[in-house]
């Protein structure tokens, strides 16, 4: 009976441990950028619905710009430039159509 209660301590502990690891990496990755990639994510697709393709983060005349790819549910493909510290949407381009929208 002992065994199992010890167990089960370091077990719990091993996953405390774990998560607190997983939200201190998130937080210093937003605080590095500004935003995380779930909240660019978000915005991104407020502006242009449908399924994102791809994600990363570059810099871009001296900022930290997030370029997310979207795929709309017309099957355009969108490249969304956001810029990391702030959230402002910098560029949308359609990729199907070489148009691109400045904001």
């Amino acid at each position: 009976m002992g065994k199992k209660i010890v167990a089960g301590s370091a077990l719990a502990s091993l996953v405390l441990a774990g998560g607190i690891a997983a939200t201190v990496s998130a937080q210093t990755a937003a605080t590095e950028t500004g935003l995380t990639e779930e909240q660019v994510i978000a915005i991104a697709l407020m502006e242009v619905p449908g399924e994102v393709l791809e994600i990363e983060l570059e810099r871009e005349d001296g900022m930290q710009v997030y370029e997310i790819e979207i795929l709309s549910a017309e099957g355009v493909e969108t490249e969304i430039e956001i810029a990391a510290a702030t959230g402002d949407i910098l560029e949308i381009e359609d990729e199907d159509c070489d148009k691109t929208r400045d904001k």
